[in-house]
């Protein structure tokens, strides 16, 4: 009876840790994408409810002396990289909130991880000539540069989640302006960052097949899945083309077999003869010509 406690005990634990580790029930999405001729990166930042109770409840206060909540980090955060607040949505159940920057160059996901650059192989029939872009995933290398960026080495979205904004004070030393993620919220410090989902989504035509998820409609979303650890994965996009000259030929020779069936069609109909007497009649006229002289003559 003991080790039958102490069994369901150690799978207990082992499910907690599991949850710990890959289940911190946030995630992180990017969005890609061209409006209007403007190139935008869009973050979506989605929390369970309980993830953010959590944080609320453990949050230290601020400059004012008030607690700090995870949409004014966030609001502060992602304002101060310039993005605006495009959507937040409260279901009782999740909490997802959206910022949006217009980007000239390459976004901030692209300067902590790799950038997405897709080259193309083919391969062909007579008549399907098949597409494959492969690109690296944009978060190849962000875990990397997460875990080796000090406090004030970079001005960038990760040094600032990490280690918040710090400053020097007028005897050099590091004061932090703006607390780091986990030290406004040290509920989260419970967590394995690994447990992270993070996605990068691209949009193309709903006939392009794709490693990642997609959706329908007049274009796609792909969506590109990982977790915030350091491995690196690709993305990948294929499509199929026509091959003009094999349903060219095709259609030359199907033409070439109806015309050659017409051909001996019309050859047959002209070698047919006329009918002769016997075709007409049920006897031969010529064999009994001479019928006459068969019997001999009267006397």
């Amino acid at each position: 009876m003991l080790s039958e406690k102490r069994r369901i005990l150690a799978v207990f634990a082992v499910c907690c840790a599991a949850f710990i580790l890959t289940g911190c029930g946030a995630s992180v999405t990017v969005y890609d994408y061209t409006s209007d001729g403007v190139r935008y990166n869009m973050y979506e930042l989605e929390f369970d409810k309980s993830i953010i109770n959590g944080m609320e409840q453990s949050a230290v206060n601020d400059a004012d002396g008030n607690k700090y909540t995870v949409a004014g980090y966030l609001y502060t955060l992602f304002c101060d990289f310039g993005y605006e607040l495009t959507d937040a949505e409260d279901t009782g159940e999740k909490y997802t909130v959206r910022y949006r920057k217009a980007v000239g160059g390459r976004s901030e996901l692209f300067e902590a991880g790799t950038p997405v650059a897709f080259k193309t192989d083919s391969t062909e029939n007579p008549f399907i000539r098949t597409y494959t872009s492969i690109s690296p995933n944009p978060f190849n290398g962000v875990r990397q540069k997460y875990d080796a960026v000090a406090p004030g080495q970079s001005l960038t979205v990760l040094d600032r989640l990490k280690n918040g904004s710090v400053a020097r004070d007028e005897f050099g030393e590091l004061v932090v302006a703006y607390p780091s993620l986990a030290d406004a919220f040290p509920y989260i410090k419970r967590f394995d960052p690994d447990g992270l989902l993070l996605k990068y989504v691209r949009y193309g035509s709903p006939r392009t097949l794709s490693s990642g998820a997609s959706s329908g409609g007049k274009t796609a979303a792909f969506v590109y899945s990982r977790y915030f650890d350091d491995t690196y994965t690709n993305i990948e996009l294929s499509y199929k083309r026509a091959v003009p000259y094999g349903w060219y030929l095709t259609a030359l020779a199907a033409g070439a077999v109806t015309l050659a069936i017409f051909a001996a069609a019309t050859r047959t109909k002209k070698d047919k003869k006329k009918p002769t007497l016997l075709d007409r009649f049920p006897y031969d006229p010529e064999e009994y010509r001479d019928y006459e002289n068969r019997f001999p003559a009267n006397r």
